[in-house]
């Protein structure tokens, strides 16, 4: 039961266990024996109690589904409520307008060369950027599954991800080689950052490692506080805006650029969430960078 759940959804889970527990213990419930009225009135005394929407709630359910008795996911009275949730609590999308790829993109041109700190900062922004990936999904690369085309890089994501299902085909990278502009070529970074950090990967197959002592696998973490790093560089409100925010601003923007949105779906999760307006495949990437040109 426990190995069909990621460590990322157990860790999101451990918060409702913790607040159920101390929830039984007051009400006097047997934690593990718990009918639907009882985790009703547990799931209504959040809502009372805070502002989470639908999807925080959602995942309140599902953590006390897998561990209460069979079926109550699925209750009749169950479905009923989470359907009241959903109107009293919509799940919004984060931003309502979001910023332009291209001032990033700029910044990325002008970043120093033959720094690692740079380059990896670099490197990691514009691979999210190109590829309307998740931040998770950029962390799994591996060198060993980097392959050289004509015309582009191919990279095979081999390790599980969010999406991961086994009717579902893992991601796939396409990372053109853009000689319009070799100061923002995704293709060029990937192999730049290859030769720069050869001699400190110590076997290492992941791509991105530590530009700080001792060179190690870079965390999603790590990544994450780069890619918050190069936003601030370009004058990003980071306050506002978080690093998954490259994912709204750079599908949004080849949408506006007139890629279709079943391009854009076979390149990342589109829908209501991400095609935002602005602040006051190969298609993807070349999309994008074109635009600068404008």
């Amino acid at each position: 039961m426990v190995a069909s759940i990621s460590a990322a959804t157990m860790n999101q889970y451990s918060c409702t266990y913790r607040l159920w527990y101390e929830y039984c213990k007051r009400k006097q419930i047997q934690v593990f024996q718990a009918d639907v009225t009882q985790v009703l009135e547990f799931l209504q005394e959040i809502l009372n109690t805070s502002n989470l929407n639908y999807g925080s709630m959602n995942s309140h359910r599902s953590a006390i589904s897998l561990i209460a008795a069979d079926g109550l996911g699925s209750h009749p009275l169950m479905k009923r409520f989470m359907r009241g949730v959903t109107r009293k609590r919509p799940a919004n999308p984060r931003y309502k307008f979001t910023w332009d790829p291209q001032i990033v993109l700029s910044t990325l041109a002008e970043l120093p060369e033959g720094n690692l700190k740079s380059l990896s900062h670099k490197l990691v922004t514009l691979l999210l950027l190109v590829t309307g990936g998740r931040l998770q999904t950029i962390s799994l690369i591996r060198v060993s599954n980097i392959h050289r085309e004509q015309s582009k890089l191919q990279i095979m994501i081999t390790d599980p991800v969010k999406t991961s299902f086994s009717s579902k085909d893992q991601p796939f990278l396409n990372l053109p080689f853009f000689t319009e502009n070799p100061n923002i070529c995704p293709a060029s970074a990937v192999i730049q950052y290859i030769e720069a950090t050869k001699e400190i990967r110590n076997n290492e197959d992941f791509l991105f490692l530590t530009y700080m002592k001792p060179h190690k696998r870079a965390t999603k973490q790590s990544l994450s506080r780069w890619v918050k790093q190069t936003l601030t560089w370009a004058g990003i409100d980071t306050s506002v805006f978080k690093p998954h925010s490259t994912r709204h601003s750079s599908t949004s923007a080849v949408r506006r650029g007139g890629l279709s949105v079943e391009a854009i779906c076979k390149t990342a999760t589109f829908a209501k969430f991400y095609d935002r307006p602005l602040q006051s495949t190969d298609g993807f990437a070349n999309t994008l960078l074109s635009m600068e040109k404008t």
